[in-house]
């Protein structure tokens, strides 16, 4: 599991991700964290494929980079985490 702190409404919130191998309880896991209205829990997600794209986008292979700085790069791959889940995020 792995966990990534960012701010949804001038607060900062912890995202966990949970993963696994297969027979391994991750879907059991998921499942009963879905019931609790606190959490999200699914089985995947586009997030993944998003972050993939931007951290391409601001890579070093890409001309612009360098007009982004390392603080830049952290928010971006962020926003894309707090723009996705923010609907389903706690109050």
């Amino acid at each position: 599991m792995s966990v990534i702190q960012t701010h949804c409404n001038a607060r900062l919130v912890k995202v966990h991700f949970i993963s696994g191998l297969p027979r391994s309880g991750s879907t059991k896991l998921a499942a009963l964290l879905w019931q609790n209205p606190r959490f999200h829990a699914a089985m995947t997600s586009p997030v993944g494929g998003l972050v993939d794209r931007m951290l391409e986008a601001i890579s070093e292979d890409n001309e612009f980079s360098t007009f982004i700085s390392l603080e830049q790069k952290r928010a971006l791959i962020l926003s894309i985490f707090s723009a996705y889940y923010h609907p389903q995020l706690p109050e």
